[in-house]
């Protein structure tokens, strides 16, 4: 269950540390005090959606924590499974920096949001006022009866089947559409063909553009060539005078040792000139006009430029592999029949084995049906409305959606006689309240959970019928840890532990913040909801009555 709350910077909360009680918490407060802040710094460390806009940062970090109280079992398990460790003290916790930027830890342990709120989803629900409003959509009743009844595994099988059948649906598609009417299998082979016969290599482009250059700068090569061997060979040319030099200075070393380095580096020129002269003669047999290979490479690197602009690449690496795909499209081709056959296979048992699954989903939802209708008539009568009606209608869809191959329709109707219709044709906004209230109440001995937490699902209501809300509301609190936002004083009164949300403004700053009342301000809480600001004796005697009844 929830054990403490921790808030910092958070729209007007600028600092909030409380302690969470075991059974009935109430909450109340004037309108515009500061409960749905409440709500939405709790909802921010479950993994809720975080409105930088509306955090009002001014620079500081926002942070919400949660302390919950767990058992190991099943805690323990759960928790592992997606790598975190147990804690009897589990912290949920959100931080948003003051650029905006959300982290959301488990026992300060960094997870993903998706983690945070699907372990978040097992410890505690939260009703908001426009959850009413989920009673008329196609899939409320059966992810409320999945909940209430423990049918994950039924909706984990069908799950898996609907995926794999639309899996094989997609590869039956994508077969289709590869190798459909838009496929021309004689064209593909033509073009394959055309590409086989080229014969490219992949590096062949760059080899043949250096030999380009060689070839079409023959003439220029040769006559440079022949400047050059002159330059080393013809009389006083480099080796002549390099020759002279190293014999000079090979008897000036002899002569003195200053002169042993300039002997040595003549003796290195007149190396490399040997050297220049001999790479030079390596390349005296290339040296010839060849016309005929000129026009070859040409009108290869011609075919290769053709290929690319036909087929829109740059490489012939990319052609060679354009090459790969067309060859992978004539054997699919060739053996079409056979791929198509086997994919039809796959999608045909696939969609039977959703069939299958959907009709076991459905029948152990429809089992639990008899039992949640007389259950909701039950707690509808506590609330005062024992003589409305409420019936569960199925509709088989026309094709199987995420939650199932039917649509339950909730039929309902407050007056004797009036045959029951759609639930948001005819229940007013609280009738809606009351049945989902009695909704909530089955839904808390369904799913384990430990920690309910209801905001303002008793409006609409007043009079004798807000009294039974309230002793229902008692009765859930011996199950479970309950939160309720009210504005009733009979639910007030009825609370074992009861919250007074205040906002007031200081140094020109407005704050929200929350005050834990004892037992002379809860008189005083609850006397003003009953009589407003102007609060009399009378007003207080009767809050007593309902502290005490």
């Amino acid at each position: 269950m929830l054990c403490a709350l921790r808030i910092q910077n958070f729209a007007l909360i600028h600092e909030l540390n409380i302690v969470v009680e075991p059974g009935f918490t109430v909450l109340t407060g004037e309108t515009g005090a500061g409960k749905s802040i409440l709500l939405g710094a709790l909802q921010l460390a479950l993994g809720g959606r975080a409105d930088v806009q509306s955090l009002a940062l001014d620079g500081e970090k926002c942070v919400v924590e949660a302390d919950f109280r767990l058992n190991p079992d099943p805690w323990a398990a759960r928790l592992e499974s997606v790598d975190l460790d147990f804690s009897v003290i589990t912290t949920l916790r959100r931080e948003i920096s003051a650029a905006g930027k959300s982290r959301a830890f488990i026992n300060d342990t960094p997870v993903r949001l998706e983690v945070l709120h699907e372990i978040s989803g097992q410890l505690i629900d939260i009703h908001s006022q426009r959850d009413s409003a989920f009673l008329s959509q196609p899939s409320f009743v059966a992810e409320f009866l999945d909940a209430y009844a423990g049918l994950d595994p039924f909706v984990a099988s069908y799950q898996s089947a609907l995926q794999e059948a639309k899996q094989a649906e997609r590869e039956l598609a994508e077969l289709q559409s590869g190798l459909g009417a838009s496929f021309d299998p004689e064209y593909t082979q033509f073009i394959l063909n055309e590409l086989q016969v080229a014969r490219l290599t992949e590096n062949e482009e760059e080899d043949l553009r250096e030999e380009l250059r060689w070839l079409s700068n023959m003439e220029s090569i040769q006559v440079l060539y022949a400047e050059a061997r002159a330059c080393l060979e013809e009389t006083s040319g480099a080796l002549e005078q390099l020759g002279l030099l190293k014999t000079s200075l090979d008897r000036l070393a002899r002569l003195s040792d200053h002169f042993e380095q300039a002997k040595e580096l003549a003796t290195s020129l007149d190396q490399t000139a040997q050297e220049v002269l001999l790479e030079l003669e390596h390349q005296a047999d290339r040296l010839e006009l060849n016309p005929q290979r000129l026009s070859e490479v040409e009108a290869r690197l011609g075919l290769i430029d053709q290929l690319q602009r036909k087929h829109r690449v740059g490489t012939i690496r990319e052609l060679l592999e354009l090459g790969r795909v067309w060859e992978e499209q004539l054997e699919r081709h060739a053996e079409a029949d056979t791929y198509r056959e086997a994919a039809e296979r796959r999608m045909t048992k696939s969609q039977s084995e959703v069939e299958e699954k959907a009709k076991a989903l459905h029948e152990a939802r429809w089992k639990e049906v008899p039992g949640v209708l007389a259950a909701l008539h039950a707690t509808l009568t506590e609330v005062n409305m024992s003589e409305a009606r409420i019936d569960v209608r199925p509709e088989p869809l026309a094709a199987c959606t995420q939650y199932g191959a039917y649509r339950y329709d909730l039929y309902f109707t407050a007056n004797p006689g009036a045959a029951p219709m759609p639930v948001h044709k005819v229940a007013s906004g609280g009738e809606r309240n009351r049945l989902m209230l009695a909704l909530k109440a089955l839904f808390a001995q369904g799913r384990g959970l430990q920690t309910i937490l209801l905001d303002e699902i008793d409006s609409g209501v007043s009079g004798g019928t807000a009294a039974r809300v309230a002793d229902l509301f008692r009765r859930m609190a011996k199950d479970v840890q309950l939160i309720a936002i009210s504005h009733l004083p009979q639910v007030a009164g009825a609370g074992t532990h009861h919250w007074r949300v205040e906002k007031w403004v200081e140094d020109g700053q407005t704050h929200t913040g929350l005050t834990i009342l004892d037992a002379v301000a809860r008189e005083e809480e609850i006397a003003r909801l009953l009589a407003g600001e102007e609060i009399t004796d009378t007003a207080r005697a009767q809050a007593r009555s309902l502290l005490f009844s």
